[in-house]
């Protein structure tokens, strides 16, 4: 069964108006001080509530904190690397299938890009 505009449209305003956008599974890179880092993100969203999960080479972790305005995203991870887990918070915004943004750790902001697959 397709979805009708008006259905589309219903949809949206129940989440909020804006928050549908970023909602998906992301494959992304990290320009980390140690190099470039591979991972994924995946997001859900209720109302500006951000959920889901972050997974690097050492596991998953689920995101905490996490807000959603638009197509602008932020949340909260304890990443596990190698050193023990570090706490990230990222920031960023999709646009289209694209993802960009900044992840703050102790060792400094790192940008991170990707897209959705």
């Amino acid at each position: 069964m397709k979805s009708s505009a008006a259905d589309i449209l219903c949809e949206f305003n129940r989440r909020g108006g804006t928050t549908m956008a970023v909602d998906g599974k992301y494959e992304i890179t990290v320009q980390t001080p140690m190099g470039p880092q591979a991972g994924s993100l995946v997001f859900k969203t209720d109302g500006n509530t951000l959920t889901g999960t972050s997974e690097n080479m050492m596991g998953v972790s689920e995101i905490t904190g996490g807000t959603v305005n638009g197509n602008e995203f932020q949340f909260n991870v304890e990443a596990k690397t190698p050193m023990g887990p570090i706490k990230i918070t990222m920031k960023g915004k999709v646009d289209g299938d694209k993802i960009s943004g900044q992840a703050m750790s102790p060792f400094g902001p790192a940008p991170m890009e990707g897209k959705r697959v």
